[in-house]
């Protein structure tokens, strides 16, 4: 049995270390060296986990999702400001590099006052809430917050976090099976446990707070360019995150994205500017 737990450890510091495609191959082979049928069978799923989505599972995948999404915080039943909040995200989408999803792009607002936030969603479902609407000053801002989350999108970060969950659940997995199969009375077995804590608390760690640091740095930086290239101010998405509470935002310190934005829009050559006609329909649309 100490024998088995040794393998079954040293199988999941090498999948965290390489991957989980490599791990799911070595733990299948090993379930079937060892007889173990039900770690054969581990393997086999964890294989094929990590394959990467075709663009339907993408959308399946992001309609689930969204459901989920929409069964905590409802959707604001305002035909007109979805309406508006969709032609401002489609047109964002059209100067984006990736203008075309398996079914298209999806936008919508959520009826959440107190978070102040926006959601990117597998297969193009982006969602902003009334709290982050009501952080928007116009329609600049709102498109910068959408420019942000359609890169998310385009850069595939939502998968991503998917499949890094999945690589964290299947090493916490594994290493439930070691100490299942080597009996709980063991002081080593609680040692290697205690070991593996961090493993479970990292995959609580991701789903409350979503992309790292870097990842939202890089939407940010896209977002600059699809602002630019729609016509927006890029500046607009300094503005907004310059008013975020640095306390409910999980993804870097607010202030320092919004000089890191001020500082890659003043090396563009967008001469975009604010406009009083959209700023005018921003207030009519957004109640403002």
């Amino acid at each position: 049995m100490n024998r088995i737990l040794l393998w079954v450890v040293l199988a999941a510091w090498a999948g965290m270390a390489s991957g989980c495609a490599t791990l799911g191959s070595a733990i299948k082979i090993g379930g079937q060296m060892t007889g173990y049928q039900d770690l054969a069978d581990m393997g086999t799923s964890m294989e094929k986990a990590n394959r990467e989505f075709n663009e339907e599972e993408k959308y399946y995948i992001g309609r689930t999702v969204a459901a989920t999404l929409l069964s905590e915080d409802h959707w604001l039943n305002r035909e007109g400001l979805n309406a508006y909040v969709n032609a401002v995200g489609q047109t964002l989408v059209l100067a984006s590099e990736r203008p075309e999803l398996f079914r298209g792009y999806h936008f919508a607002v959520l009826d959440a006052a107190g978070k102040v936030n926006a959601y990117a969603c597998p297969g193009g479902f982006l969602f902003i809430t009334t709290g982050l609407l009501k952080l928007c000053r116009n329609e600049d801002e709102l498109a910068a917050v959408l420019a942000h989350e359609i890169a998310h999108i385009i850069r595939e970060h939502p998968v991503q976090a998917i499949q890094a969950s999945h690589q964290r659940s299947a090493v916490a997995s594994l290493v439930k099976f070691g100490i299942a199969k080597a009996g709980e009375s063991s002081s080593e077995i609680k040692e290697l446990s205690g070991l593996f804590d961090a493993v479970v608390k990292d995959v609580v760690k991701a789903v409350a707070h979503g992309y790292s640091r870097d990842k939202e740095q890089e939407a940010d930086l896209m977002a600059v360019d699809i602002l630019g290239q729609a016509g927006y101010p890029p500046l607009a998405l300094a503005g907004v995150l310059g008013r975020m509470d640095q306390k409910s935002c999980y993804h870097g310190d607010p202030k320092v994205r919004a000089a890191a934005v001020t500082s890659a829009a003043g090396e563009k050559s967008y001469g975009a500017q604010p406009l009083k006609a959209r700023d005018q329909r921003f207030a009519r649309e957004a109640g403002k």
